[in-house]
């Protein structure tokens, strides 16, 4: 197996950080991947290191650049060296790194650029966070890996690309064994950083319903301050409701295995996704999951047959399915379990490399029909 892989060439991955964060996740989770086939590879790191940095099984392949800017030329020149010393065929950028991965490449024509834009799409995006300038960064970018089915089709019907260059490929989810904790209240865990499309006031609003009712459940909200105005209004808000007992405001953390560990549900309540890195982190814990109808969600839950939906924004709709999970623990559990051999089943890194190879394929052959 290794031997295969040690053939292919060599890739790096660009990231801004290794904050915990879906993205990051999966730039951690991939370079894990590729050292365990016997891929040479490296994880370049622009600004910071991050929690996520220690789960890098092999250290050796993490670089920290130190960019202080966008425009800091040191750390662009170290940049440069490194995919030149290290003889970089590969570079595959996630998220916003694209743009130091464009400049790259006019430096460095023969690297292939891979796009890996995890953004879920919708009108609020497209309104707000339009991305014009890919149009004219169209040209340097070789492929483009979308998180989900309704963000590659946005990248297609924009026609910077021919169809086979734009693939959707599904996140996978890695997570350390880790023995359940029983806590003496059912407990959800909604595990997403603090940002407005989290959906964290509708959350909040079906806990406030909730909690007239029942007193057995808590909810914990563990995330990264990405936003800290908006993370103090959910706290605010949690405050004024008067929902401090039920509802714990938590920072982020690098210990996901441990948080599921100690959860007996999993939330997504999202106005807005691709695919979630947490939605299948919470399928490999074996937890139930009640999920927003966002992004690939609805077909990672089979429409409901591996785990519960709720139109997106119903509140109404999100507190019943919750109770649903509480006046049956023993149907949550086997749902719950389900979900975890449907994840198993499909979303393994696995199947990720397998079709990430496909589209390796694909650049080779373009670039020997070039020379």
């Amino acid at each position: 197996m290794k031997d295969k892989y040690s053939e292919l060439p060599k890739i790096a991955q660009l990231i801004d950080s290794l904050d915990p964060g879906g993205a990051e996740r999966m730039a951690v989770n991939l370079a894990n991947e590729f050292q365990h086939l016997g891929w040479s590879n490296l994880l370049i790191v622009s600004r910071h290191l991050g929690g996520l940095a220690a789960q890098v099984t092999d250290q050796g392949q993490v670089h920290l650049l130190k960019k202080t800017s966008t425009f800091d030329r040191a750390a662009f020149g170290r940049f440069l060296d490194l995919l030149k010393s290290e003889r970089v065929e590969i570079l595959h950028a996630h998220g916003p790194s694209v743009y130091w991965g464009v400049i790259a490449k006019w430096f460095l024509p023969r690297i292939h650029l891979i796009w890996h834009d995890h953004l879920g799409i919708s009108d609020d995006v497209v309104k707000n966070n339009p991305r014009r300038e890919i149009r004219f960064l169209s040209r340097w970018i070789d492929r483009v890996i979308t998180a989900n089915e309704s963000t590659k089709d946005y990248w297609i019907d924009k026609g910077y690309w021919n169809r086979d260059k734009v693939v959707y490929l599904p996140n996978f989810p890695r997570l350390e064994e880790f023995p359940r904790i029983k806590k003496e209240k059912f407990t959800f865990i909604h595990l997403a950083n603090y940002r407005s499309e989290k959906g964290h006031f509708h959350l909040i609003d079906a806990v406030g319903l909730l909690e007239k009712k029942r007193k057995d459940f808590m909810v914990r909200m563990v995330g990264k301050d990405v936003d800290p105005q908006w993370k103090n209004r959910v706290s605010q808000a949690v405050k004024d409701k008067g929902l401090g007992h039920v509802i714990s405001i938590e920072s982020e953390s690098d210990q996901v295995s441990r948080l599921l560990a100690e959860a007996d549900a999993g939330l997504v309540v999202s106005d807005r996704e691709g695919l979630p890195v947490a939605l299948l982190e919470y399928g490999l814990a074996g937890l139930p999951v009640i999920s927003s109808r966002v992004g690939q969600c609805s077909e990672v839950l089979g429409e409901g047959k591996w785990g519960l939906l709720f139109k997106t924004g119903d509140v109404e709709e999100l507190k019943f399915q919750m109770e649903k999970l509480l006046d049956s623990p023993n149907d949550a559990r086997e749902l719950g379990q389900s979900f975890l051999g449907w994840v198993t089943a499909n979303y393994s890194g696995k199947k990720f490399i397998s079709l990430y190879s496909e589209l390796l394929s694909g650049i080779n052959q373009t670039q020997k029909a070039h020379d």
